[in-house]
């Protein structure tokens, strides 16, 4: 069994519980080629999960296109698509092979393959507004007396500003020397 590493980082090995939740899963390639081998193991997990928690999960079917030349085989009687091949694969054929795959039928190259895969996503549920009951008898409140009113106070005028004066250190300061200065 080959392992496949996961793209994001925080992710180290593909397992189905990891990319079931993944959003970028159409456009990882490493979920690409697990999807490929692994495809019934990855869908059985998907479907248990939401057979298990279905008030909880959801599918989501996501289609995950491959860039790739292919062409696509339609049988021109009943308009059905018999087989989509591999551009490489078709001219490895032989000319006489190549032939007989186009005898009674339309060949259309495509660029693009598009796969169906299931996803799994949480039940989206709208939140009412919860609204709270009011109690219909109300609480018995005690007599209050009706307080007197304060009288208003003289508004107090504002202190000026008192001013610290700090005492600096004196530095007794030496006369110059009289006389001639020396150069």
């Amino acid at each position: 069994m080959k392992i496949f590493h996961c793209e994001i980082k925080r992710f180290k090995v593909i397992t189905p519980q990891l990319c079931a939740i993944c959003p970028r899963i159409e456009r990882c390639r490493a979920f690409r080629m697990y999807y490929r081998y692994n495809t019934s193991e990855y869908i059985s997990f998907v479907t248990k999960i939401v057979e298990k928690f279905p008030d909880k999960y959801q599918m989501e079917v996501i289609f995950m296109a491959e860039k790739q030349t292919f062409v696509q085989i339609v049988d021109q009687k009943t308009g059905m698509v018999e087989r989509v091949a591999d551009m490489k694969e078709i001219e490895a054929l032989s000319i006489e092979d190549k032939l007989a795959l186009a005898r009674s039928k339309t060949l259309y190259v495509v660029s693009h393959k598009l796969e169906p895969v299931i996803r799994v996503e949480m039940k989206r549920v709208n939140i009412t507004p919860v609204s709270y009951k009011q109690e219909t008898e109300e609480p018995p409140k005690p007599e209050t007396k009706p307080e007197p009113k304060p009288q208003p106070q003289p508004e107090a005028k504002p202190k000026a500003k008192v001013q610290k004066v700090e005492k600096q250190a004196e530095i007794p300061m030496k006369p110059a020397p009289k006389g001639k200065a020396r150069k």
